[in-house]
């Protein structure tokens, strides 16, 4: 093979990858560089010329033209006499280009020059890649293929020439890829140019794929007359999307949901039938919690602020009640609604039936002692308590000594007898409820025994 056969070919391949002129010059330069150097010891002073008219590549060395040439340094002189063949008017101290060709060049610098051409057209365009898809993480990217799938990976060709990766951990459950299918990812991170990984890592797990797929099943997202708010996401198994709409005329639920289900069925069957439930969106997270529950009936919701037992921060947690038949619609397969609810929400909901629910409550009212019961408090002290929050010897029993002291007419000495007292009252008020209910649990064992008995 020639040289100029070789560089076409290696020119053809590189255009092939959409690398540019300037890097295959500039390739080919430190290339050449590499294999002169391998092949007489020290490199030559290499020249290359592109013609962008013909598209062809001259190589050239400059050689210094002396009157008579010091032996062993062919490579880096020319006789004046063979110079002005080449130049009719060279004269010694000029430098005069010479073709160079690779082909008399022995075949470990011809693999020299080959290797690192290549590896650095590879660096260059892995560079180009990193600039192209940078500021593309989050949208989806077209016309990929299936490569392979291996290990769990699949393995992504974009646009017929750029290597993709799917991680195990961005596939969704369930879904089967054969070579050369097409397949509908996001960008979620582009590895910098000297990773020897596939260069574009791409999901399919992600909820910004969900998003990205009603983007193009609705325009009115794009001009912003409704968006997605929240959403939570088990891929191949369920999402949840809250929605709103900027204008009072259009309902976002109807507007991602389509014609007869159009739109959200198109979404549904790009992710191989994963259910998607649509809800509206609201600033009241109770009652976003209640949609966010359905198909189950949620009777109430109670919001309670709790410590994190790790970090010490507070956190928020909900308990959405049900009645006692909609307890497995509430939770869902595997846990997946009320997983997903959370979610959307921000923070975990417990689910509890109404008769649990209500049997808790009556037994929480019990133990509730009114502020009226504490001795030796005046009404007139009774109700600037219960104007400042303290309606009952609970509420009392637990505040802090120096929020009571804020209320008119309560003094630290007085302050001090009614947390002495309240505390009292609360802990008999226990120890009554206590009894009580043990009884009515030895009840309710009783009869649970004789019905198996009867059974």
């Amino acid at each position: 093979m020639s040289t100029y056969e070789r560089i076409d070919a290696l020119a053809r391949l590189v255009r092939e990858k959409g690398v540019n002129r300037e890097v295959l010059v500039k390739s080919l330069y430190q290339a050449l560089v590499k294999a002169t150097e391998k092949e007489f010891g020290t490199p030559q002073d290499i020249h290359i010329t592109w013609d962008h008219q013909t598209g062809d590549v001259r190589l050239e060395a400059m050689l210094d033209v002396v009157e008579n040439v010091v032996p062993g340094m062919e490579h880096l002189q020319i006789q004046k006499k063979k110079a002005r063949r080449l130049k009719p008017d060279a004269e010694e101290g000029e430098k005069v280009p010479v073709p160079v060709d690779i082909s008399e060049f022995d075949r470990a610098s011809v693999n020299v020059f080959s290797q690192e051409f290549l590896t650095l057209v590879r660096s260059a365009e892995r560079e180009q890649v990193h600039r192209e898809y940078a500021d593309k993480i989050g949208q989806i990217i077209p016309r990929c293929r299936v490569q392979q799938v291996y290990r769990n990976r699949i393995l992504v060709q974009v646009a017929g020439r750029i290597e993709a990766v799917v991680p195990a951990e961005e596939r969704a459950r369930g879904e089967r890829y054969n070579q050369n299918d097409p397949i509908i990812p996001v960008l979620i991170r582009v590895e910098k140019p000297e990773s020897s990984e596939p260069q574009l890592v791409l999901s399919r797990a992600t909820p910004v794929l969900v998003q990205r797929l009603f983007e193009r099943e609705a325009p009115e997202i794009e001009e912003g007359v409704v968006q997605v708010r929240a959403i939570a996401r088990e891929a191949g198994v369920r999402t949840k999307i809250a929605v709103a709409s900027n204008d009072l005329r259009v309902d976002a639920v109807g507007t991602f949901v389509g014609v007869k289900g159009s739109r959200v069925q198109a979404v549904m069957r790009e992710l191989n039938g994963e259910r998607i439930d649509v809800i509206p969106w609201t600033m009241d997270r109770r009652v976003l919690a209640s949609n966010a529950l359905l198909p189950a009936n949620v009777l109430h919701v109670e919001l309670y602020k709790e410590k994190d037992p790790v970090s010490g921060e507070e956190r928020n947690r909900m308990v959405a009640i049900v009645p006692d038949d909609h307890l497995s619609l509430a939770i869902g397969k595997n846990g997946h609604n009320v997983r997903l609810a959370g979610e959307l929400v921000g923070c975990r909901i417990d689910i509890e039936t109404q008769s649990l629910w209500e049997e808790t409550r009556k037994w929480e009212e019990m133990l509730r002692v009114d502020a009226s019961e504490l001795p030796g408090v005046s009404e007139s002290v009774l109700e600037r308590l219960r104007l400042a929050g303290y309606d009952s010897a609970n509420s009392i029993a637990e505040a802090d000594e120096s929020d009571l002291l804020e209320v008119h007419g309560v003094g630290k000495i007085r302050a001090a007898q009614m947390q002495i007292e309240a505390r009292r009252l609360v802990e008999q008020r226990r120890n009554e409820v206590e009894s009580l209910k043990a009884e009515a649990d030895a009840v309710k064992a009783e009869g649970a025994e004789e019905n198996t008995g009867n059974g």
